[in-house]
């Protein structure tokens, strides 16, 4: 593939940390809000289930919005869509820090979930500018900040929310956004997109997408206010297949699709999101349990009996260490290709979870195997973008991402409310507090779903040469050329 026509180099750290602040800003916006959730049900005089719609708004307009966001930077330029997505983002942000009530702030956290679009159409930046090293790290360390905004959130959305309540908190994200905004506006190279900045948005497609996401999404949200043989639930959960199928029919057949079936079919396309999706239960049984666990009392037998403002101290270290692991993998990427890599983070999601289910009631175990397992889940979201910059052409590398992207949001969430439907059956009508099995048999069935991961990171196809470039080999498409767009060096 012809690189873009160039003039001026720019450095490209210069590109990277725009891309990884706009990446922070959004991570952190998924898990900062849990901790604010009682406080807008006080203020607002909100039921939980009314409140609830603050994560389950924000997770069902992701879903729709990040494939879309991801093909349209294809189309028309992914700096300019990044551009348009953290404004949306930001304007969010805003809403919900301005509002009093809870009808504003619920309505501020689905208008944020736009930002999903930044982890495919910086990842599509990237693969498109970069040289093939260099694009390696910097996707390294945007995967990165999916750990440390699972890590820190919880943590850092405490303090503030204890500090200014929910006006701060979105007031925080906002300015953060908005300085990602600006950044990347000023330091990021345009572009004219993988399709020249031709081409048409395959509306239907998208409806149909976010009916096939949103609808399942809900339920397995709501399952446990409703019931999982409830009318809403089935009922969310069958449109949810039907939207599927009719989405299978309609993209096979439109001329330009927003989901593109064939090279959804190439194998190593497949293999990444099928790892993404049982690396990613083991990330969300992680975040989803620990934080559960400590806060228990000592006499349930599992828990530390600390409080929730000391509960997310817990994931810190997993955070640190996956700092150092995007940058890192990226590097070993760049020199050794994407299976070795896989594989590591595979065997060491098994280890970390063996090592959370033997931690009832041990801090050091419970903080090392969250470490242990935010490694492999570091590791593993660092080598994906890279697999798919090999394996996609550019004029599709966005929605591939985007996809990427949405079976791990899927994947987080679906498990996090299966292992409390866990914890549910695993407390006996007389007790107050889950049995220790509960918490062992959800860490078990982390440690299967990353030992299966091995099957499709043996099925991989793809091989990175140390020092290639992006530009040579890619299958399919070409980058068009912009006469005044800087050189990444």
């Amino acid at each position: 593939m012809a690189r873009p026509s160039t003039t001026a180099p720019v450095s490209a750290s210069r590109v990277i940390a725009p891309l990884v602040l706009a990446a922070f800003a959004y991570a952190t916006a998924q898990t900062t809000i849990v901790p604010v959730v009682p406080h807008v049900q006080e203020t607002t005089g909100s039921t939980p289930s009314q409140v609830a719609w603050l994560v389950t708004g924000f997770f069902v307009s992701s879903a729709g919005l990040t494939v879309l966001a991801g093909r349209l930077g294809d189309l028309f330029g992914r700096k300019r869509v990044l551009c348009a997505v953290l404004a949306v983002f930001t304007a969010g942000a805003a809403l919900a820090a301005a509002g009093e009530t809870l009808a504003p702030i619920v309505a501020g956290r689905v208008v944020m979930g736009i930002g999903g679009g930044v982890f495919p159409l910086a990842y599509s930046i990237l693969g498109a500018r970069l040289p093939r090293d260099r694009a390696a790290l910097g996707m390294g360390m945007i995967s990165s900040m999916f750990g440390v905004g699972g890590a820190l959130g919880l943590p850092l959305g405490g303090l503030v929310a204890a500090a200014t309540g929910h006006h701060g908190l979105f007031g925080g994200t906002a300015a953060v956004a908005l300085l990602a905004l600006l950044a990347v506006a000023a330091l990021v190279p345009a572009d004219h997109g993988g399709s020249g900045g031709s081409g048409s948005v395959d509306w239907l497609g998208a409806v149909l997408l976010s009916a096939a996401l949103g609808g399942p999404l809900v339920a397995v949200s709501r399952a446990e206010e409703w019931g999982w043989s409830g009318p809403w639930t089935l009922g969310l959960l069958a449109g949810g297949a039907v939207a599927f199928a009719l989405l299978l029919v309609v993209e096979g057949r439109v001329a330009q699709p927003l989901v593109d079936l064939a090279v959804m079919r190439r194998r190593d396309v497949w293999a990444a999101n099928l790892i993404t999706l049982l690396v990613s239960a083991g990330q969300g049984t992680m975040f989803f349990l620990v934080p559960q666990a400590v806060q228990l009392p000592e006499a349930s037998g599992v828990g530390l009996g600390v409080g929730v403002d000391r509960a997310g101290l817990f994931l810190l270290p997993t955070a640190l260490l996956v700092v150092v692991t995007g940058p890192v993998t990226g590097r070993a990427v760049a020199r050794f290709g994407t299976r070795p890599p896989l594989l590591f983070a595979a065997v060491t999601g098994v280890c970390g979870a063996a090592l959370l289910a033997a931690g009832a009631g041990s801090p050091v175990l419970l903080v090392v195997g969250s470490a242990v397992t935010g490694l492999a889940g570091g590791v593993t979201y660092a080598v994906l973008p890279a697999l798919l910059a090999d394996a996609v052409p550019l004029d599709q590398l966005g929605g591939a991402n985007g996809v990427s992207t949405i079976v791990r949001h899927v994947s987080l969430a679906a498990v996090a409310q299966l292992a409390a439907a866990v914890l549910v059956l695993g407390t006996p009508q007389e007790a107050r507090y889950p049995q220790e099995w509960a918490f062992t048999l959800s860490y078990a069935v982390s440690a299967v779903l990353s030992a299966l991961a091995l099957v499709p990171i043996g099925l991989l196809r793809s091989r990175r040469a140390a020092g290639a470039d992006p530009a040579a080999g890619k299958p399919g498409g070409s980058e068009p050329a912009a006469p005044s767009t800087p050189q990444i060096r």
